[in-house]
């Protein structure tokens, strides 16, 4: 490909970093990731590197035969294609991807490898550095430790919680009515459960989250 300037999306760089871990659910299991992330993070600067528009992999694969260190953070989300449903995986930021380089390499090689548009830059026109506090994780293994756990995993359901019978006395533990004891009248969808309350000597029923609901047992 032709060699193409360094572009300033220091704003999107930005973006890049502000995952919201409250918003994702949390899942059962630990899936595996179908691809290849980099064992450590550590003794790399890292950069975010843009990409031509879905030559994500096909980039990735340039640097790595260059010699750099590369992550690709994926996402599995369901699609329709021909009335068929399946799983498919993509790029979890479309059009980027992170580049680890150590002290002896040249950072502006990359720009001939196919399917690289160009690099990240802060206001100054440098290339902008992912930075890496020494006194927590680097911030590509929080990503990289939230993808394992599956959490860019959108195929999978959400843990539902504990299943409950009708008729097993439970406690809340959270909200107004937490400590309180009530009896399971059923199971509902999305893992909430109908109880009965006794508030203020008169029967309630109420349905909340299984979450938030303990075993009598577990609870002493």
């Amino acid at each position: 490909m032709t060699n193409r300037p360094l572009i300033d999306l220091s704003a999107k760089a930005h973006e890049l970093m502000q995952l919201a871990p409250d918003l994702v659910p949390q899942f059962r299991e630990v899936p595996l990731i179908n691809h290849e992330p980099p064992e450590t993070f550590e003794g790399f600067t890292w950069f975010v590197v843009v990409c031509n528009p879905k030559c994500e992999r096909r980039a990735q694969l340039g640097l790595r035969r260059a010699g750099y260190q590369t992550y690709l953070p994926q996402t599995k989300r369901w699609v329709v294609h021909a009335r068929k449903k399946e799983a498919r995986d993509n790029p979890l930021f479309p059009r980027y991807l992170f580049i680890g380089l150590r002290s002896d390499h040249d950072l502006y090689k990359m720009r001939g490898v196919d399917g690289v548009e160009g690099i990240v830059r802060d206001g100054y026109g440098i290339p902008a550095r992912i930075p890496a506090p020494e006194d927590r994780p680097h911030p590509l293994a929080r990503i990289l430790e939230r993808e394992l756990a599956g959490e860019f995993d959108f195929t999978r359901l959400p843990d539902v919680g504990p299943q409950y019978s009708p008729g097993e006395v439970v406690r809340l533990t959270v909200g107004a009515f937490a400590d309180l004891q009530a009896q399971v009248v059923s199971m509902l969808s999305k893992g909430r459960v109908e109880v009965v309350l006794d508030i203020m000597g008169r029967a309630s029923k109420v349905k909340i989250k299984a979450t938030e609901l303990q075993r009598l047992e577990a609870a002493e």
